[in-house]
């Protein structure tokens, strides 16, 4: 794990791909199995015979097969859907059990610039003295300034057991420290806190991959058992996770009833459902245009049952889950597969959720959004102040 971030870039960026495919071989899957839709048939089987015909260049058919794939994802015109390619299929399954391997950072890269937004506990880069805020100025003999800060950031990533050199300063500019560190499999931090004035406990959800309610469960209890006398929990740029993480972190929260329901193409439904004991604290839910899936029905759940307060900006709106299918040559196919419900039976697609009460961000504290302090956070700064 290098940058949980970067995976998702890397995976969403294959959707170009299918803009440029000139030519089109048949995936051994459909060849074998048959094809259930005549139309992607009889129009891939003659691109294929007419480019091994007639195409006078090289052909890579495992990338013409990615190219096909990705087309074919593509059009079934939704958002959520993608194909992973082979070299990225790891990194990404790793991501989604809340673990990855490399040196235990996430960082958020810049035009000239990559800097720390998060460090893992007990990581490599920890250990190292990296620290969150920090600027990565190199690695492996790249640096951001000649070599570019993708190309650093792609030679920072590696495999369990290598080792990287990585050169990082405190400070824009500053002098330059260097570290070499052997990459392993780290746990992603996906959930922290602190107790702010007043006895508010500050609760951070970066996400709800595998592990994710375990760690809210552990800090929750922490603050708790430290005094807290109400809740901020922060779900702002939290792009989802599992369902089953989401709502064994809403049960402590909301009364008994139901949390979601998820609903297939045949119309068979999941219902995850909270039971009757829960904590009374007042809360507030920090919310943005960049919470997303299980984010935004998180504080949906919360909102709905009148537990929370929203603050911030109106969330993305998706309705859809997800199911990833691993594919014979090593690639994956995440697709959407069920449509899920708020408890009120509320589908978010296109529509989201509005804030309770509406503070946006600066252009400037968003640029910085990571590192912002909550005296500098005025969605937090409100949050406070309706509990206080």
């Amino acid at each position: 794990m290098f940058g949980w971030q970067e995976n998702r870039v890397s995976v969403g960026t294959a959707l170009f791909l299918c803009v440029t495919t000139a030519a089109v071989s048949v995936l051994g899957c459909f060849a074998a199995m048959g094809w259930r839709t005549s139309a992607v048939e009889d129009k891939l089987r003659e691109i294929d015979r007419i480019a091994a015909e007639q195409f006078v260049g090289d052909m890579d058919e495992e990338k013409v097969a990615d190219y096909a794939a990705v087309g074919y994802v593509t059009g079934l015109d939704d958002q959520w859907s993608t194909y992973i390619p082979a070299d990225q299929y790891e990194a990404y399954r790793l991501s989604g059990e809340g673990k990855g391997s490399g040196i235990g950072v996430t960082v958020i890269i810049g035009e000239d610039n990559v800097r720390v937004s998060l460090v893992c506990d007990d990581s490599p880069a920890a250990q190292a003295g990296i620290q969150k805020g920090d600027y990565i100025v190199g690695a492996a003999g790249l640096t951001v300034e000649k070599d570019g800060a993708d190309a650093v950031v792609d030679a920072i990533q590696g495999e369990e057991g290598t080792e990287i050199t990585v050169s990082f300063s405190k400070e824009k500019g500053g002098a330059v420290q260097e570290a070499t560190m052997q990459r392993v499999i780290v746990t992603q931090k996906m959930a922290w806190g602190q107790m702010l004035d007043g006895n508010i406990a500050y609760i951070r959800i970066e996400n709800f991959h595998a592990g994710a309610a375990e760690q809210f469960r552990q800090v929750l209890d922490g603050l708790l058992a430290d005094g807290a006398q109400s809740l901020v929990l922060d779900v702002r740029h939290n792009g989802g996770g599992r369902v089953k993480e989401m709502s064994e972190m809403l049960d402590p929260l909301l009364p008994e009833g139901t949390i979601m329901t998820l609903r297939t193409k045949s119309g068979s439904e999941t219902v995850y459902e909270s039971d009757a004991d829960k904590i009374d604290q007042p809360i507030a839910v920090l919310v943005d245009d960049q919470s997303i899936s299980a984010a935004e029905f998180f504080a949906a759940a919360l909102q709905e049952y009148d537990r929370a307060t929203l603050v911030g900006t109106h969330t993305t709106g998706k309705g859809r889950a997800q199911q990833t299918f691993a594919l014979s040559d090593g690639s994956a196919l995440n697709l959407s597969v069920e449509e899920y419900f708020t408890p009120k039976g509320n589908n978010l697609a296109g529509v989201g959720i509005a804030p309770d009460i509406e503070v946006a961000l600066t252009d400037a504290q968003l640029a910085d959004f990571y590192f912002l302090s909550p005296a500098q956070d005025p969605q937090l700064q409100k949050a406070v102040e309706i509990l206080g």
